[in-house]
């Protein structure tokens, strides 16, 4: 909605005073309640995850991929990727299929029933991102798609230039403080 004559107040956006004003939380928010709709289907209806759906989408070109790659393009860490891979495999959605040439490494792909699956479930959720769209006109939905792109190209270059700095010792009893020199 455009600033009126009325609304002197810089966008809060640009100038946020608390936690309601930030983007980082506002597109959370809205990632959650859009993506809760989601899961209601997908875990309702279909009985998968959000994350399995994230995998089904993903591995839905028909290519094979590996699944330390999937992971990465899924941006899960390889322990949940597995898991959720485990629980496809079970399910009947994903092959797994190693590698002869090296036994450690191996290639996932959907399943026949895994690609049906995925063709139930896409329809709802396109039907979801259709409706939260409804409300901009295509030139805002241009608009928004390039800041995303540019936003995300931003927010990857800050991911880099902060990667030298140390890491919470999350591993001793969940704290997030770093982690305290051992004195040996």
């Amino acid at each position: 909605m455009p600033a009126t004559e009325h609304d002197s107040r810089p966008p809060r956006l640009g100038h946020p005073a608390a936690l309601q004003d930030m983007l980082l939380y506002r597109v959370n928010r809205l990632r959650a309640v859009g993506g809760g709709m989601v899961l209601r289907y997908c875990e309702g209806q279909f009985g998968v995850t959000r994350r399995e759906w994230v995998m089904l989408a993903l591995l839905s070109s028909g290519e094979t991929i590996q699944p330390s790659e999937l992971a990465r393009r899924a941006e899960l860490t390889p322990t949940a990727t597995s898991k959720a891979v485990t629980a496809m495999v079970q399910k009947g959605l994903v092959e797994r299929h190693q590698l002869p040439s090296n036994r450690r490494m191996a290639q996932l792909r959907l399943t026949d029933k895994g690609a049906q699956l995925y063709g139930q479930i896409l329809p709802l959720v396109r039907d979801i991102n259709h409706e939260l769209m409804a409300l901009l006109d295509a030139a805002e939905i241009t608009a928004l798609d390039s800041m995303l792109d540019r936003m995300q190209q931003q927010a990857e270059q800050m991911q880099r230039k902060l990667a030298s700095l140390p890491r919470a010792d999350r591993r001793g009893g969940g704290t997030r403080r770093l982690a305290q020199p051992r004195n040996t």
